[in-house]
């Protein structure tokens, strides 16, 4: 669901189908500030969530929810590539398009690479593929046993590594940076200038990977905040109305 505060757009609802964890995700419109904020947040919580999660948001994004009581939840380091086509190593290991029968194993090897705040479902990869106006999905195989996958997403100039992840007992074995080439070469046909990833501080694998490929890291990275439910400002707003 869409709703407007402030001026500023707001896409709000449970967060991975739960009844009582919601998520608020900024999409546009005027910008975030405090009033806006306090707007939105009174909405979901009156619809009984007891939880709100931001999607990924940059530190100038942040500051309007902190004020407000948000904490920072998880943390990401947000790293960047300015592609250059003479630079881009080519696949070592052949990629294949991301079909129906691959999904359920693209998934129980997400479940392994990550921590369970971070993991996919089928509707996350669904927004992850979505989230951008084209995406890619390819797959590393060996027979019909897929060992790693990657979701590459384009919008004008800029490219976004979506999601990529290896299963553990096929790590540096070239799949990673096979998947990685593959999406980085397809965006930069279709004229792509940058390329932009986030990963856990702690997810050494990811960092060294995207290292090798010269990724830079940006100051301040990226943050998904939480507000409980009932924070003092809201508890006092509650019962100015009920006295």
């Amino acid at each position: 669901m869409a709703t407007t505060h402030g001026g500023a757009r707001f896409r709000h609802g449970p967060w991975r189908g739960s009844a009582t964890i919601a998520q608020v995700v900024p999409i546009g419109g005027g910008a975030v500030d405090r009033e806006a904020t306090e707007e939105i947040s009174s909405l979901v919580l009156g619809l009984g969530f007891h939880k709100i999660l931001t999607a990924a948001l940059g530190p100038g994004e942040q500051k309007p929810f902190l004020e407000f009581g948000y904490r920072i939840h998880e943390p990401l380091r947000l790293l960047e590539l300015n592609l250059d086509p003479d630079t881009i190593d080519r696949s070592t290991r052949p990629t294949r398009r991301m079909r129906r029968r691959d999904v359920a194993a693209s998934l129980a090897i997400d479940t392994a690479s990550f921590t369970s705040f971070w993991q996919f479902d089928a509707d996350a990869l669904g927004e992850a593929l979505s989230a951008t106006p084209t995406s890619r999905r390819r797959v590393v195989r060996s027979g019909q046993v897929v060992l790693g996958y990657a979701v590459t997403g384009h919008a004008n100039r800029t490219g976004f590594i979506q999601r990529l992840a290896v299963d553990p007992a096929n790590r540096r074995t070239g799949v990673g940076s096979s998947l990685l080439a593959d999406g980085l070469a397809w965006l930069q046909a279709r004229g792509a200038r940058s390329v932009l990833v986030n990963t856990q501080p702690e997810n050494e694998a990811a960092l060294s990977l995207y290292d090798q490929f010269d990724f830079v890291e940006r100051p301040g990275g990226l943050a998904v905040l939480c507000l409980e439910a009932s924070p003092p400002r809201l508890r006092s707003a509650n019962n100015e109305e009920t006295t």
